[in-house]
């Protein structure tokens, strides 16, 4: 049976109180990685033998661990968890506990929709840990070496044939069931193949199909007449990556993206939702070109993360297709040059053999999660980041796999994130190293924003990680949002795109958050610390621990230039100045964006092959969604609303058909 929330309670749960980029145990750059803390207890003696309690903030209150050890090893694990939300994070503890013994390391995967929770747990056992070894693990003390994650790749693993318990056999077989892989699986048991879905998670932790997809010359746009020329959004998205995306790859999605929206509008449909294409007024000015790519799922009052899969998967095992959870593939095995299927592991820790005749589909998502992967090839996004949103399985296993067996990745580095991250007032960010905070969702919208300086330093109506990127040079890479009484119709005037957007479309299409939600989102991070409130402007700065005079100078000038309309000095449009001068005013720091998932990944081609080293395609192997490579690079293009989720579910649907018909 479903487990079902309203919609407005599981945003409201899910994001007022995410969970900070150092309580991912990863990207904070002094912090410990897993692979030094399982091998660290496995030392002789490591170990004070005894138990330890420690505390962590979860969602709702302080959740507890209290740890056993014995010399060289976690005996027992106590959780209290009993202040968290019953359905979700008490729901998750004894998988917690699970994952925790099996690892013999606080950095577990976590559960999905328990987010918050689980990093509370990650938190509170490598506090206890840290006790028990005596600082000898904690993440504090972590080697410089192994926090630049120069040996992220490690070696394939060696499986004993003996070790192997039982051999599965299908034609197609996918790896993961997020907005890919759902896909992927979908259309080739359309297609007539034997398929089988295999899934890391168990189902209420899969990750899900995204909400917003972007494609080009579906049923509705052509109906809402407003059809994106497919030849200016395969320009746009080669523009936006200084060309390291291939345009082959950006016209075949521009070219079949129509017909993947259309099907899955049809699935949605017949469960009872419905899929609609978002329209924004076109005729205001802006510095930034907007395509009306995005089709975004119209939930209704019930809602849970995996509710579009479902509809999805559900109408493919009519069809005939076999969905296995708790599956996690270990590596890839080939015949000659070919792959040929995987070995995987159940959840009693038995090897499976899976064979696919036709072709494996990996759709594991990128590494987000993985914190030696990130140091080492994107340390500059570890430094904007202030809040890991990542699925938890996104921990590079299918780049790595798919490397082991010869294919390569991309050379350019690039994650999605936001501008929506909050840190306290007497906070800030530090070089080389990420920020922990809460998701302020308000964040993406152009009110003046200012350094720790009190001065203005850029046009405040820009794409959401070039908003990182502006203030990347500034002290501490952090800057204020500040915003008076009157945002509510603000928010409205500035006619923003997207997931940013806090009202409806002009075609009435429904934002992913509204502007009710946000308030309420608001209200929590005010109670919580985050946003202040002040009856003066001076008081304002005194609480964002801003100099007053020369914040009180920024305002006179920033409230000048919105009563002429004009923006003398950054160039943002005269509609998205908002003045200062209503009490109460609000501010609050931010340090860094949320961080959604990487965006590079194995190179492929446009069949969705993976590549070898010789460029050429790897027979049997299809890689797809975020941990596929040759589409974006630098920046993530928001203002293509939907951008990767589209690509990802219109490459699994073509990577599902090629599989089935040995394409």
């Amino acid at each position: 049976m479903r487990k079902t929330l309203n919609r407005r309670e599981f945003l409201k749960r899910g994001t007022v109180l995410g969970m900070g980029a150092a309580a991912l145990g990863a990207l904070t750059g002094c912090n410990a990685a897993s692979s030094s803390e399982a091998a660290a207890s496995s030392v002789a003696g490591i170990y004070t033998p005894g138990t330890y309690t420690a505390a962590a903030k979860g969602m709702n209150g302080d959740v507890t661990a209290t740890v056993t050890f014995d010399e060289t090893r976690i005996t027992e694990v106590v959780l209290d968890v009993s202040g968290e939300t019953e359905s979700i994070g008490q729901a998750a503890k004894d998988k917690l506990i699970e994952q925790i013994m099996t690892a013999q390391t606080s950095q577990i995967d976590g559960v999905t929709g328990a987010t918050v929770t689980s990093k509370a747990v990650q938190n509170a056992v490598a506090d206890c840990i840290s006790q028990a070894s005596g600082g000898a693990i904690t993440p504090a003390q972590q080697d410089t070496s192994e926090a630049s994650g120069a040996d992220w790749l490690g070696q394939e693993p060696e499986i004993a044939e003996s070790e192997i318990t039982e051999t599965r056999e299908c034609e197609v077989l996918v790896v993961g069931a997020g907005s890919s892989g759902s896909f992927a699986a979908a259309s080739a048991v359309e297609m007539g193949a034997k398929t089988i879905l295999i899934e890391k998670f168990g189902h209420d932790m899969a990750s899900g199909i995204r909400d917003t997809l972007a494609g080009c010359g579906s049923r509705e746009q052509k109906a809402d007449g407003d059809d994106v020329d497919k030849a200016e959004a395969v320009q746009y998205l080669c523009d936006w990556s200084h060309s390291y995306t291939k345009r082959s790859l950006a016209k075949l999605w521009a070219e079949k993206s129509g017909e993947t929206m259309d099907w899955f509008a049809d699935r949605l449909e017949e469960g009872g939702l419905s899929f609609r294409h978002e329209i924004d007024d076109a005729s205001l000015p802006s510095n930034y070109k907007v395509l009306d790519v995005g089709h975004s799922t119209q939930y209704g009052e019930e809602y849970y993360d995996q509710l579009t899969m479902d509809i999805v998967l559900e109408y493919a095992q009519g069809l005939g297709l076999e969905v296995q959870y708790e599956i996690t593939m270990v590596k890839l095995e080939k015949d000659g040059d070919r792959v040929c299927g995987l070995i995987a592991k159940d959840a009693n820790g038995s090897y499976i053999r899976y064979k696919a005749s036709k072709g494996v589909i990996l759709a594991c998502g990128g590494y987000s999660g993985n914190e030696e992967m990130m140091m080492a090839l994107q340390p500059h996004s570890v430094e904007q980041t202030c809040i890991n949103y990542s699925k938890p399985g996104s921990k590079g296993d299918g780049i790595k796999a798919c490397l082991w067996a010869g294919a390569i990745m991309d050379t350019t580095h690039t994650s999605m994130i936001f501008d929506r991250g909050a840190v306290k007032p007497d906070e800030h960010g530090e070089y080389g190293k990420a920020s922990n905070g809460q998701l302020f969702w308000m964040g993406s919208q152009p009110f003046l924003k200012v350094n720790l300086k009190g001065e203005r330093f850029m046009n405040e109506y820009q794409p959401y990680d070039m908003i990182l990127h502006s203030a990347a040079s500034q002290p501490y890479h952090t800057y204020c949002t500040v915003w008076d009484s009157n945002y509510v119709e603000d928010c409205k005037t500035f006619e923003t795109h997207g997931c940013s957007r806090l009202y409806e479309h002009k075609n009435g299409t429904a934002p992913v958050f509204t502007m009710d939600m946000v308030i309420g989102m608001n209200a929590e991070l005010e109670e919580n610390g985050y946003i202040v409130k002040a009856d003066t402007i001076e008081e304002l700065a005194e609480k964002l621990n801003l100099p007053a005079d020369a914040f009180k100078a920024t305002v006179e000038r920033y409230n000048e230039l919105a009563a002429k309309g004009v923006d003398e000095d950054f160039g943002k449009e005269g509609y998205r100045m908002s003045a200062l001068a209503a009490a109460p005013f609000y501010g609050v720091r931010q340090s860094g964006g949320y961080l959604i998932c990487t965006m590079d990944g194995i190179q492929i081609d446009e069949n969705m092959h993976a590549l070898n080293t010789e460029y050429e395609p790897i027979a049997g192997l299809y890689v797809i969604g975020d941990m596929s490579g040759n589409y974006f690079s630098q920046s993530y293009p928001c203002l293509l609303a939907g951008a990767a989720a589209g690509r990802s579910a219109t490459f699994g649907r073509l990577a599902g058909q090629n599989a089935a018909q040995g394409i």
